[in-house]
């Protein structure tokens, strides 16, 4: 509409829902998810975003507790090997080791929808 962009940063989507057209997740430096603030709401693809979604208040219920992403924030002096998120992940599951071991490479669901993810990618192969 008006031709500008603005860098906003945040880790309350919500917010983000409200204010802009595109969104990009970032974990530890690393762009984990892009896409229109619908597609990234409405299909998360990666872990992450799920938590951070996971995270916002139920406006349903305002008495439910707040789900936090699990686990500790790696130091970025001392980043994990493979996807940054894995020590957090818990979707890992059987895929886990490919997780630690192997930077995942950023895919397309969509023209406008990508991820950084192996489970992500683990479905198209599927």
């Amino acid at each position: 509409e008006f031709h500008m962009s603005i860098l906003f940063i945040t880790h309350d989507l919500g917010v983000i829902a409200q204010t802009a057209d595109r969104v990009a997740v970032m974990y530890l430096g690393n762009l984990v998810e892009t896409g229109t603030v619908r597609q990234v709401i409405n299909s998360p693809a990666h872990p992450y975003t799920r938590g951070l979604l996971n995270s916002l208040p139920k406006l349903d219920d305002l008495e439910a507790p707040l789900t936090p992403v699990p686990g500790d924030i790696p130091s970025p002096l001392d980043r994990p090997s493979g996807c940054v998120f894995h020590t957090r992940c818990v979707e890992s599951g059987a895929i886990a080791e490919k997780c630690r071991t192997e930077i995942p490479q950023y895919t397309s669901d969509s023209a406008n929808h990508q991820v950084a993810c192996h489970l992500a990618t683990q479905g198209e192969q599927s």
